[in-house]
């Protein structure tokens, strides 16, 4: 039975997250701040009433962490959804945000930095991890994700363009509910943005 509501948060504040660096290695441990775990803490309490049968984590030690705050005392299967992990970035692991940003800046959505991987490569991915959302069982699904996965799928459900449309920032701890059938107009939004990326991006 496919899931009838999926509650999409982003992973509480990171050291990286402070310091406006970046991590898209799942191999090097970022873990959450103080500021992190309370903000976990506090909307723990907030979800305390939704009956969670699944939860859903990246491979990236901070969504695990605040989903063991989210959901403490509660005994709720995990799955790990590789596809939805951050955006490979290559040469700009670990360097600041805005190293990126102005790198970006005329590039299109198809170009990748050295050793990375372009937008329009992380929106194939988190095509593929909204897919394995939708064939997740129970009745409400948790998914602790980075905030690119999760920008990228509210817009696509809006039917604007998931890469470029209006939400442009998601915070840590924020919360975006969907349901199935959202999630699979979103794949198709997503699905028609990643066709033209060889000649009209």
């Amino acid at each position: 039975m496919t899931p009838l509501q999926f509650t999409l948060v982003r992973h509480g504040q990171t050291s990286y997250n402070a310091a406006g660096r970046l991590n898209g290695d799942p191999a090097v441990p970022v873990h959450l701040d103080e500021v992190g775990r309370v903000q976990c803490a506090e909307r723990a309490v907030a979800l305390r009433a939704h009956p969670f049968d699944t939860a859903v984590h990246t491979p990236f030690v901070r969504t695990q962490e605040s989903l063991d705050i989210l959901l403490a005392g509660r005994a709720v299967p995990r799955v790990c959804i590789a596809e939805f992990g951050d955006v490979r970035l290559g040469v700009f692991e670990g360097r600041p945000v805005r190293d990126y940003r102005r790198w970006r800046e005329g590039r299109s959505a198809a170009d990748p930095p050295t050793g990375g991987e372009s937008r329009i490569d992380a929106l194939m991915r988190y095509v593929e991890g909204t897919e394995r959302l939708l064939e997740l069982e129970g009745r409400a699904v948790v998914a602790v994700l980075h905030d690119v996965p999760i920008r990228f799928i509210a817009n696509a459900a809006l039917g604007d363009d998931p890469i470029d449309g209006p939400i442009s920032h998601v915070a840590n701890m924020q919360v975006i509910e969907l349901d199935a059938p959202a999630l699979a107009d979103a794949i198709a939004v997503m699905r028609a943005r990643i066709a033209p990326a060889s000649t009209n991006v």
